[in-house]
């Protein structure tokens, strides 16, 4: 048996024995070339130019008959000479019926009008990173062209089966479920605003409006900072709505501690670097307004770094970079002093996928434990120790 793995760090597994490093880079390579093509043959010719394109055509087509004649040889199975890929003079392609896994002609195959939520939502947890994660090819301008468009691709495919897992789980009334998912989606499309609208209508569904509120406050604020557009009417005329509503008589259950003071909620993000911090700025900043203390005016100008809400808020002017270590420390002593005036307690979502920047901060808040801060997971209970992963 087979099992190849295209999505993240690529690995190709037969009957228990890794045979990635055998392959190489360049195996890897013409494997998902391959497997993009499906079952059809591709032109042998094509093949060696995509992957090496600098050489003499002789030299080509001699790399491309070692490299087939190494993945023929890794996965042969002894039967009448079968093996992965079937080939002539001029074309190869996959054999279909070799027994194999391959993630991605399983996401391929997925019907999401046939598949249920679970099983969709399951799916999209399969890709595991991008297609060939952290691969580049020197001097293979089309074949990087060639990744980073599929790159694109499934990352737009894995959207819309997650916008289908979503839609089955609104249908089931499974409303948490469904909020997860939308979110995870935003994530990669931070300014869609039919997505936000949703997931407004959703938190109010779910009987948290004033979750919707910030919500729609933190998206006209990603837009007007980082696009300088403002959201649309549709989007605009449901915060409206919310913000007419009578509140509901009592707070969400997330909202709910014995901790005192203000409560924000707030998430991690593992591929981008302070994204916590950032949102943890952004979440505070609209809660308490933009009166900002004079005193605080250097340490959100570092912090605009990472949230650009933080640097208009500060009066800074043009755009501010800083060092992961500078913006770590400016965030502390902000976040600190804020909760020294006024007490603090930060919800966190997800935690277990808080970047590493992030997670040293948040190690060293838990360690010295500073006064008026509570730091909460995202049910209200007590944070453990992050070098626990909890």
């Amino acid at each position: 048996m087979l099992q190849i793995r295209l999505f993240g760090k690529p690995q190709v597994i037969c009957d228990g024995t890794d045979i990635t490093p055998e392959l190489g880079n360049k195996g890897c390579a013409l494997l998902c070339i391959l497997f993009l093509r499906g079952g059809d043959y591709y032109a042998r010719e094509k093949l060696a130019a995509y992957l090496w394109p600098d050489s003499a055509a002789s030299a080509a087509k001699y790399n491309l008959r070692y490299t087939l004649w190494k993945i023929k040889k890794s996965t042969d199975t002894g039967e009448g000479g079968r093996s992965l890929i079937k080939l002539d003079r001029e074309y190869c392609c996959i054999d279909r019926a070799y027994d194999y896994v391959c993630d991605l002609q399983t996401i391929d195959e997925i019907d999401p009008e046939t598949r249920s939520a679970d099983e969709l939502k399951r799916a999209c947890d399969a890709f595991g990173g991008e297609l060939l994660e952290g691969y580049y090819f020197n001097h293979c301008e089309d074949l990087n062209e060639l990744i980073l468009s599929q790159r694109i691709y499934y990352e737009k495919r894995k959207n819309r089966l997650l916008m289908k897992a979503a839609e089955l789980y609104e249908q089931r009334d499974m409303l948490p479920e469904a909020v997860g998912i939308l979110e995870r989606v935003m994530e990669y499309e931070p300014y869609n605003e039919q997505l936000a609208l949703r997931l407004m209508t959703l938190y109010e569904r779910g009987g948290d409006r004033s979750r919707a509120i910030r919500f729609f406050n933190e998206f006209r604020n990603r837009l007007a900072s980082n696009l300088e557009i403002y959201p649309g009417s549709a989007i605009t005329q449901k915060y409206a709505e919310l913000k007419a509503a009578p509140a509901a008589p009592e707070e969400p259950a997330a909202a709910r501690t014995d901790a005192p003071g203000l409560h924000v909620q707030t998430y991690c993000l593992r591929a981008v670097p302070c994204f916590w911090m950032a949102d943890t700025v952004g979440k505070l900043l609209d809660a308490i307004g933009n009166d900002v203390r004079p005193d605080d005016r250097t340490l959100l100008r570092v912090l605009g770094a990472i949230q650009p809400a933080a640097a208009v808020c500060a009066g800074a002017e043009g755009e501010v970079t800083a060092a992961p270590a500078a913006v770590a420390q400016a965030f502390i002593r902000w976040l600190t002093g804020l909760a020294a005036r006024q007490p603090l307690a930060v919800h966190i979502r997800r935690a277990g996928e808080m970047d590493d920047v992030s997670r040293g901060v948040l190690e060293y808040l838990l360690a010295e434990r500073p006064a008026g801060l509570t730091l909460l997971t995202e049910d209200g209970g007590a944070l453990g120790d992050m070098s626990s992963g909890k």
